[in-house]
């Protein structure tokens, strides 16, 4: 903190209030809480994407469980 923000937050203010003490809104508002859902559906379409790649790689590989244990044997003994 600097001298500056100290002196203005310590000092007397002689100004009445025209805010309710009460009421502080809390809380994301405006460009900020468009780019965070932005974010969130574009991690989200990303892991379908991810999903979906993984599901395809294994169908086009043929790996079933019987194949990739048989595999995991044969690497194994």
């Amino acid at each position: 903190m600097t001298r500056e923000q100290y002196i203005l937050a310590t000092q007397q203010n002689s100004l009445p209030r025209t805010e309710n003490p009460q009421f502080y809104p809390v809380g994301i508002y405006g460009w900020r809480k468009r780019c965070l859902y932005f974010f969130v559906l574009l991690l989200l379409v990303t892991m379908i994407v991810n999903l979906a790649m993984t599901i395809w790689i294994l169908k086009v590989m043929n790996f079933t469980v019987v194949s990739i244990s048989a595999t995991l044997s044969y690497f194994l003994y």
